[in-house]
């Protein structure tokens, strides 16, 4: 709610010296709209699915391992006992490889996710700058996330004047 005030804030202080264009959109409702988007959304959830049953298949089954160590290791020799929990241990870093493969944010899963949803999601935003020009506007806010500028016009723009400003 304070985001809101203070934006609204912001946008009077900055709207009386000069009436400016402001638009919103939506992003994740346009987004829901295109069946590009959910057939990829779909495709990455299903990934998803098999690479968290592949992960948990083998924490499981060193759990399982560990489990039956446990039960056996009154009956093993030192040796015996040493090389299980090295099969253990292969097990675990196996499956922690294979999450950090699939789900890291280098991973696999990212990278299909970029793969499938940012060509959609370009389209979406060119779409959304060429309405803003068209009915010139100087800024559209995206309503769906955390008050953050879609488009702004690049007259508006004093990134170079308070870079300027600090001596860079």
């Amino acid at each position: 709610m304070r985001r809101i005030w203070f934006l609204l804030a912001f946008l009077g202080m900055t709207t009386m010296g000069m009436a400016q264009r402001l638009g919103y959109v939506d992003t994740q409702a346009i987004l829901n709209a295109i069946p590009e988007y959910k057939q990829a959304q779909a495709e990455i959830e299903r990934l998803s699915k098999r690479w968290e049953g592949e992960v948990a298949s083998l924490f499981e089954d060193a759990s399982a391992l560990q489990a039956q160590l446990d039960a056996e290791s009154v009956l093993l020799t030192p040796d015996m006992i040493a090389e299980r929990k090295a099969a253990i241990q292969t097990t675990r870093d196996t499956a922690r490889s294979r999450q950090m493969r699939y789900f890291s944010p280098e991973g696999q899963l990212f990278e299909k996710r970029e793969e499938l949803v940012a060509p959609v999601q370009a389209l979406v935003a060119g779409a959304i700058k060429e309405v803003a020009r068209k009915k010139k506007l100087d800024f559209v806010f995206d309503k769906g996330s955390s008050v953050s500028v879609v488009y702004a016009n690049e007259s508006n723009d004093i990134t170079q004047d308070v870079l300027q400003q600090l001596g860079y």
